[in-house]
């Protein structure tokens, strides 16, 4: 079984993401709870799940299109100390339905379709320098795609802002962004770069 197991993925297609899972983690125990909005009494019934006893490896997966923000808050600390062999598998199709503390302590992966409409989730219009740290805590798991839809979100709202100079530079940042994901960079290190010459392109 590949590790980390824990992740969020991006998805609007729950029943076959899930079972792609499933024949890639072949063995483990999956229990999934799925709605529409994941409320309170799901994040107790996946707590219930994640302590039953196994001795195999064991697969919680939470799909919904919304997650509220009570529910999440209660299953922060099974996330960040999940039972031995327990692993969580979030199912949703915008990370903005997330907390950034969940979003930070999970890997996330990026299954929407490209050019899904897909939102940054950044106030561009607020941006400094401690929502670039923000970003780059919620961020510091994400994997290269995700990173690489991200600075196109980014790239595409900040030229609908009128708080930023798009010259040629700047424009050039968010294109070499992309290169430098593509090349292998650590997500972090590419979205602190850009996020610094966003910063200096303010007006």
């Amino acid at each position: 079984m590949a590790e980390p197991a824990s992740r969020i993925v991006l998805t609007d297609r729950f029943e076959e993401t899930s079972a792609e899972f499933r024949q890639r983690w072949e063995g483990a125990l999956f229990h999934t709870v799925e709605a529409d909005e994941f409320l309170i009494e799901h994040a107790k019934e996946a707590t219930e799940k994640a302590w039953l006893t196994s001795d195999r490896e064991k697969v919680i997966v939470l799909a919904a299109k919304r997650f509220s923000p009570i529910a999440q808050n209660k299953l922060l600390k099974i996330i960040e100390e999940p039972p031995s062999k327990t692993h969580f598998l979030l199912l949703t199709p915008s990370k903005a339905s997330l907390l950034p503390t969940v979003r930070s302590r999970m890997v996330i992966e990026n299954r929407l379709q490209k050019g899904g409409g897909e939102e940054s989730g950044v106030d561009l219009e607020r941006f400094d320098l401690a929502r670039l740290f923000d970003l780059l805590q919620e961020n510091r798991r994400t994997d290269a795609r995700s990173a690489s839809e991200l600075v196109q979100a980014l790239a595409k709202e900040a030229m609908r802002s009128d708080r930023y100079l798009l010259d040629e530079k700047l424009l050039q940042s968010f294109e070499e962004s992309v290169r430098l994901l593509d090349m292998g960079s650590p997500p972090a290190f590419v979205l602190s770069r850009l996020g610094l010459k966003l910063l200096g392109r303010r007006r």
